[in-house]
């Protein structure tokens, strides 16, 4: 694993894009600084994931494109092992389940930290930039009464926020894993990318059921709906993981 990583972290491509994600959710800060009129907004309701700035444009952009981030950051690269032959050199010194397996934890784990880490380092800016903010945008605490969700995201709002950090990484880490098994089946970009963002556009679409509201905390979603949202996403995604992993390891002739 210690060499994936290194490999991973000396990478010019995959750098590009750890420092497009840390720049989105940096600019998300400067987009709500903008949109100040009289009050500042309060710190929990600034962080990337609560999605306060006008129009959503950076939420809209990194959480729409995830996969393609994902697959140039990291996912995609069983296709140029593919294609140079790598992966005959490697699979046939530390055999093919290892090859696969490391691969795969690799790009999932290596998602989940760089996703993690950048939104909590948002997160830390927004508490010090609005610490004195007072604009609630609407969003009381009582605004949802009947909502136990909502209403223990505002009594505890930071260990909410990091909470969802960490909900939107395991996300991060599946759609990472999806995106690797993807490109071992189908070894070529112009089917693993939009088969990828097909598969987890489907997830975020549908409104009051898109996976979108189970990663956005301080919204009205229920109990219920977050729960047949969490166990739908998952099991989709885990069923995508563990059938291209269990195929690819079985069939490949290497």
């Amino acid at each position: 694993m210690n060499s994936y990583y290194y490999r991973l972290t000396h990478n010019k491509k995959t750098k590009f894009i750890v420092l497009c994600i840390m720049a989105i959710v940096m600019i998300d800060i400067f987009i709500l600084i903008g949109n100040v009129s009289e009050s500042w907004i309060m710190p929990h309701l600034a962080t990337f994931l609560a999605a306060s700035s006008l129009g959503h444009m950076m939420q809209i952009l990194l959480i729409w494109f995830l996969p393609i981030f994902l697959l140039i950051m990291c996912a995609d690269s069983y296709i140029q092992d593919y294609k140079t032959g790598y992966h005959y050199i490697v699979a046939t010194k530390k055999g093919r389940y290892a090859y696969y397996k490391t691969m795969l934890l690799g790009n999932m784990s290596f998602s989940f930290l760089v996703m993690v880490g950048c939104l909590l380092l948002n997160m830390f800016i927004v508490y010090l930039v609005f610490r004195n903010g007072e604009f609630d945008t609407g969003l009381t605490p009582d605004l949802f009464p009947e909502n136990p969700i909502y209403t223990l995201a505002n009594q505890m709002p930071a260990v909410a926020n990091v909470v969802y950090i960490i909900i939107f990484g395991f996300y991060t880490s599946l759609c990472a894993g999806m995106a690797t098994v993807l490109s071992w089946c189908f070894p070529d970009m112009k089917y693993t990318y939009p088969l990828s963002f097909v598969i987890w556009f489907s997830q975020i679409l549908g409104l009051n059921y898109s996976l979108a509201m189970i990663i956005q905390p301080f919204n009205e979603v229920t109990l219920e709906a977050f729960g047949l949202i969490f166990f739908r996403s998952t099991i989709l995604f885990l069923a995508i993981i563990t059938a291209g992993f269990l195929y690819k390891v079985k069939s490949d002739e290497i």
